[in-house]
């Protein structure tokens, strides 16, 4: 194991931490049966609902499941050029997927409040 493995290890447990919390903040906040906007048009319309846990557990599922596969790639033989190559990309997707995940959270809370359904 490398030095630089284990910072783009510590980097995707930072990210799914983040995406967890806000998950599990968000889950509280909303009743079983609510549907939470997942997907919106350009022009701002919900083109999307899911359930409670699909919205709120599957893109950190997913992001997961990526890093898994991003982990096992870094753990090969290489040179330090590819290292540090895959260390820059396992950072720059790390952080999107926690943006993405707290931007998608806080917009679908923040619909569901104007609509009535949930109290922030």
């Amino acid at each position: 194991m490398n030095l630089l493995g284990v910072i783009g290890d510590v980097l995707w447990i930072l990210s799914l931490s983040i995406m967890a919390g806000a998950s599990r903040m968000a889950w509280g906040k909303i009743g079983k049966d609510v549907k939470l906007p997942v997907l919106w048009s350009p022009a701002g319309a919900t083109v999307w609902r899911a359930s409670r846990g699909a919205a709120l557990i599957a893109l950190p599922a997913a992001t997961f499941l990526l890093n898994l596969w991003l982990m096992a790639e870094s753990r090969k033989p290489a040179g330090l050029d590819v290292a540090i190559i895959l260390l820059c990309v396992r950072a720059i997707l790390a952080a999107i997927f926690a943006v993405v995940h707290l931007t998608q959270v806080r917009r679908a809370l923040n619909q569901l409040a104007e609509e009535g359904q949930i109290k922030l």
